[in-house]
């Protein structure tokens, strides 16, 4: 009888576990962010001289200015969003200034205004924190307004100052999400010289030991067949690369990517690569390009 009862009992045990699994509700996954390459800004043609002629418009940049000292951080924040329209050099050193807000709606208020105004020295405050900016809001606002300059030390901070890992594996997601839209961003450029060096980065980020920094990279790259120099970019690495992995991880990703112009390199690198891994990959791809149409 004690074995028959504790045969019963366990057989209510497993069936109550199998009940209890058939009905707790399923915790959704939170969806990966897609990395996009971020808009840059119109900026102004020309700035007005300080106290230009003391019009009606020049007194509403002054009380701008003044707003950016207000107490309620939405009233800095708006302040500092008028005067980017304003195209007045007197709005430049203070939204410097406010680049050092404790609040970070005001600090991307003036990232953003910076950027619109573009002003030589308000890309060397931007330089400045793009190194202390903890804020991942305001970092992505860092990649458009640096990215508006034309220059190429403010498009290197894109690369160097927000996209480049620095040899460290990133676990937070939105960290990862700024990095990978700052890379996208740099294949935009007309100047292609910080392409390259970017899209390796993702080559990185696919290696990392946390999954959500693997998955972003593959978005990432995929994302990268709508930009302008990505393709001319993977073209070179298998073309010209010294590093037999890096013309393998070219040929592998032209194929998945699936860019529309890259069939002759691919049958050249098939045909004459040195390097087996090479020839096989690059034999991989032209396959999925063809299976892809």
């Amino acid at each position: 009888m004690n074995s028959l009862a504790n045969k019963n009992l366990l057989l209510v045990f497993f069936l109550t576990l199998v009940i209890c699994s058939a009905t707790a509700p399923v915790k959704a996954q939170t969806p990966i962010p897609v990395a996009k390459a971020q808009p840059v800004y119109d900026q102004c043609a020309s700035l007005a001289k300080e106290g230009a002629n003391g019009s009606a418009a020049n007194d509403n940049v002054a009380k701008a200015i003044a707003a950016l000292k207000e107490k309620d951080p939405k009233a800095r924040a708006q302040a500092a969003a008028q005067l980017g329209k304003s195209c007045d050099a007197r709005a430049v050193e203070p939204l410097a200034d406010l680049l050092r807000d404790e609040d970070s709606m005001a600090r991307i208020a003036a990232i953003e205004a910076l950027g619109r105004l573009g002003d030589n020295n308000a890309a060397n405050s931007l330089l400045d924190i793009t190194g202390s900016e903890k804020d991942w809001r305001a970092r992505m606002a860092l990649v458009s307004s640096l990215a508006s300059f034309k220059t190429a030390r403010a498009r290197g901070g894109v690369l160097n100052g927000i996209a480049n890992p620095n040899a460290q594996d990133i676990s937070d997601i939105n960290d990862i999400h700024v990095r990978c839209s700052a890379i996208l961003t740099c294949n935009q450029f007309r100047d292609p010289q910080f392409s390259r060096k970017a899209i390796l980065f993702l080559y990185d980020f696919l290696r990392s030991q946390y999954a959500t920094t693997r998955q972003m990279a593959e978005q990432s790259l995929y994302e990268l067949k709508t930009t302008r120099n990505a393709e001319i970019e993977f073209r070179a690495l298998l073309k010209n690369d010294h590093n037999p992995e890096f013309r393998r991880w070219a040929a592998e990703w032209m194929g998945k990517i699936g860019f529309e112009n890259v069939g002759d390199v691919l049958t050249a690198a098939a045909a004459n690569d040195p390097d087996p891994k090479v020839k096989q990959a690059a034999n991989a791809a032209l396959a999925a390009l063809k299976n892809a149409k």
